[in-house]
C-alpha cells in the first residue's frame, strides 16, 4: 500500500511532514498519478507557488509493517 506524504522543510522551524490519510493506493504508479491529477489543482496561490518552486513536495511512500496487520486478522 502506498500513501501520499506532504513535506516542507523550514530553516527556523524544521520539517513539517504529514501523511494524507484519506487515500491509499495499491501501486506507486497509482499514487503518483493521484499527485499529478490532484495536487496542483487543489492548492491555493501561495501553496501552488511553493510547490512549483520546490519548497513544498508531495511524494509517495510505501507503508511498512502491513504484514503484521494482515496476520492479525
Amino acid at each position: 500500500m502506498w500513501v501520499v506524504v506532504f513535506l516542507v522543510v523550514n530553516a527556523l522551524s524544521g520539517p513539517d511532514v504529514r501523511v494524507v490519510k484519506e487515500a491509499a493506493y495499491s501501486t506507486e504508479d497509482a499514487c503518483k498519478a493521484s499527485i499529478t491529477r490532484n495536487v496542483p489543482a487543489k492548492l491555493d496561490a501561495k501553496a501552488k507557488a511553493e510547490f512549483e518552486q520546490g519548497y513544498r513536495r508531495y511524494v509517495c511512500v510505501r507503508v511498512g509493517d502491513l504484514d503484521v496487520l494482515t496476520k492479525a486478522k
